[in-house]
């Protein structure tokens, strides 16, 4: 990708519940760990990034403090978050029932992540269609915007 040029990349993530502490960092509520294998297995979907509470961190600084798995990865088209959270929706839409019932067991958060880098030219489109808002209604699903630099 160029330099200044907009962009725009979507996941679905799944993560342990908690909040953020001052001085403690992170700290994951009771029953919000859960294996992200058995996350694997159940939607049928391979993630391309899990970590689980407890393990080492990838770039050292201690253990992860929560679970995850993140997956459904959209890279384009680039300019056009909505039409990558329908993508995101459309693969996880039969498994309403399998993400709902993981989030009966474990206290865990769903989000749709956007990270749009907004370049010199148009800024990507940010929209969230009627398809789009029901799953989240259905799945209790957040949406997040993190601009990246």
């Amino acid at each position: 990708m160029m330099e200044g040029q907009t962009s725009c990349n979507s996941y679905f993530s799944i993560v342990s519940g908690g909040e953020f502490q001052d001085k403690m960092g992170f700290v994951a509520n009771a029953n919000s760990e859960f294996d992200p294998d058995e996350v694997t297995r159940r939607l049928e979907l391979q993630p391309f990034r899990t970590m689980k509470m407890g393990m080492p961190r990838r770039k050292g600084g201690g253990t992860y403090p929560f679970s995850g798995w993140c997956g459904c990865w959209q890279e384009e088209p680039a300019l056009d978050g909505e039409e990558q959270c329908l993508q995101i929706v459309r693969t996880l839409w039969d498994r309403i029932p399998v993400l709902n019932q993981i989030r009966r067991e474990v206290d865990v958060r769903f989000t749709i992540q956007l990270a749009p880098r907004i370049g010199r030219e148009k800024p990507p489109i940010l929209w969230f269609n009627r398809e789009i808002i029901e799953f989240c209604y259905y799945t209790g699903t957040e949406i997040s915007v993190e601009p990246r630099g």
